[in-house]
């Protein structure tokens, strides 16, 4: 299992329900075609600060849907709300991953 981590912060005007309702719909559409996804979830840590977490099966099927998918999806729907930049990790997960 592979994981994306996103920090980032957002502008004070963003609407969180808006962006809560884009991944929710994302998740969606994702899922029925690319089963190697396994999810995300958005961490509010504070009315400015958030944490992206998306799943993958695979680090090919990180790398491929992320560049080709996600990366645009990301472009439209969060990057327009953002208030600097995206402090972006990749791993591995090792143990503690709920299914």
């Amino acid at each position: 299992m592979h994981v994306v981590v996103n920090r980032f912060t957002l502008q004070p005007s963003v609407d969180w329900m808006d962006l809560t309702s884009a991944l929710d719909q994302f998740q969606e559409e994702l899922s029925g075609a690319h089963p190697e996804f396994r999810g995300a979830s958005l961490v509010r840590v504070d009315d400015a600060d958030a944490i992206l977490l998306v799943f993958f099966d695979t680090r090919e099927a990180l790398d491929n849907i992320s560049r080709n998918i996600a990366a645009p999806w990301f472009a439209e729907h969060v990057r327009p709300h953002l208030a600097g930049a995206v402090d972006r990790q990749v791993g591995e997960i090792v143990a503690g991953y709920m299914k």
